[in-house]
């Protein structure tokens, strides 16, 4: 009696192990799935060429941005100067009294000093301009990120694919486990005439055209792992990618809004940058000022004396009056590109609404195939559980059979494609509204 209390305890103690481990194991496989898509995200948006190009031509704007203000500051030069003269100098004062006396002027004449040349934004044209960069750069930036959150997006989906192709290539395997465990049992009914031989032949062909179709998905796989690769900048990518578990979050449906929309705030920065091109155009007619300086230390007898230096400092106005018509055309231009842009503007966001309303729509239809694909798929393993049962027994046929074990592999390829696809469909959605999918993290 004690050993059998023992022996009890026993079974319940490996089964809870069993159970325990079991279940740290859908976990663990969860969270790793997750973390697993999130590293692929990351390594794509570091290795992606095309992001590696919308990055460089952000630099281009920031440095445009950064040579527009140093406009404001002006630029101080170093300079030097050799001159030679084949005449006599002579300094003629005009000033009373006059002298006419000759004074040494040397035919060689060395010179160096510093000159300073600093705009006065008087009419404000500069930081019209400065305003205009900023915006550019603003637009360049933002553009970065529709190309980052595009790429992020494409490769989600195809990780999402090949979760789902895993998923029917699990069934297909499954399937032909079944099949292969029943024909042992066959094997032994068709020896004792309980069951026809061309029950055997029947199982063997099925076998052979899961394995068909088992190979095709094993392309298709191969196919989205190829293009899941080049996004991440490497050669091949062989890691095992894992069934999904959960399901999406429903509360990102109280969170739809297109003005978040990278490409959307890019347009709006531009429209801003046209409009200040316009000032900008239009304040060329106006007068501009510049702050003019030099100082001269000069080598050789110039009227003055030997080695003495001298300095200047002026102020220039400049009024343009006539330019044959630049300034009109620039201007004609730059009323060109705001309206380009404005109507540019209004077309994706036009778009952008029509977008997210159409994924909207999609991710509560995959909502919907995946109760369906849930509800089937319990159907079909109680179907193969009786069915199986049966066969057993020898009430039912070995098309019933194996009917049943295509019906429960299709339900089990279809759960996991109906989940990848909600997922998919998740992803969709966030990048309608400017965001990158759930699984990556910053």
């Amino acid at each position: 009696m004690k050993n059998t209390h023992h022996r009890i305890f026993s079974s319940v103690f490996v089964l809870s192990f069993l159970f325990w481990g079991l279940t740290a194991g859908i976990v663990s496989r969860a969270s790793a799935q997750e973390a697993e898509l999130g590293k692929i995200l990351h390594r794509v948006e570091s290795n992606a060429p095309a992001l590696k190009a919308a990055h460089a031509n952000t630099e281009i704007y920031r440095a445009n941005k950064k040579e527009g203000l140093g406009a404001l500051f002006g630029n101080i030069n170093a300079f030097s100067q050799l001159q030679y003269y084949n005449d006599n100098r002579l300094t003629r004062p005009i000033s009373p009294p006059i002298n006419f006396t000759t004074l040494p002027y040397d035919s060689k004449q060395i010179g160096y000093g510093l000159s300073l040349s600093l705009p006065l934004d008087i009419n404000g044209q500069i930081l019209t301009r400065l305003n205009a960069l900023t915006h550019q750069e603003r637009a360049a930036n933002l553009e970065e990120r529709q190309v980052s959150m595009t790429l992020l997006n494409r490769a989600a989906n195809f990780y999402r694919g090949i979760e789902a192709i895993s998923g029917k290539i699990d069934a297909l395997q499954g399937q032909s486990d079944a099949i292969k465990k029943q024909q042992k049992v066959t094997e032994v009914a068709v020896k004792v005439g309980r069951r026809p031989p061309v029950n055997q032949l029947r199982m063997q062909s099925e076998l052979s055209k899961i394995e068909g179709q088992i190979a095709d998905a094993r392309a298709i796989d191969a196919r989205l792992r190829a293009y899941l690769a080049s996004l991440m900048g490497s050669d091949a990518f062989t890691d095992s990618v894992l069934v999904p578990s959960n399901q999406p979050d429903a509360n990102l449906n109280s969170l739809l809004n297109v003005t978040n929309r990278p490409d959307i705030q890019s347009l709006q920065e531009k429209k801003k940058a046209a409009r200040s091109g316009l000032n900008a155009a239009r304040e060329a007619w106006l007068p501009k000022a510049f702050v003019q300086a030099s100082w001269i230390e000069n080598q050789g007898f110039n009227g003055k004396g030997k080695n003495d230096p001298f300095w200047g400092v002026g102020i220039t106005v400049n009024l343009p009056l006539w330019t044959g018509g630049v300034r009109s055309a620039r201007i004609q231009e730059a009323k060109a590109k705001e309206m380009a842009v404005s109507w540019q503007h209004e077309t994706v966001l036009a778009s952008a609404n029509a977008e997210i309303k159409s994924a909207l729509s999609d991710w509560v239809a995959r909502e919907k195939q995946f109760t369906a694909a849930d509800q089937s798929l319990k159907t079909a393993k109680e179907v193969m559980r009786i069915q199986t049962e049966q066969y057993r027994q020898g009430r039912l046929s070995v098309t019933d059979f194996l009917d049943a074990a295509a019906r429960l592999a299709f339900a089990r390829a279809s759960y996991a494609a109906a989940l990848a696809g909600w997922w998919q469909a998740d992803d969709n959605l966030r990048l309608a509204q400017g965001l990158p999918p759930s699984a990556y993290s910053h």
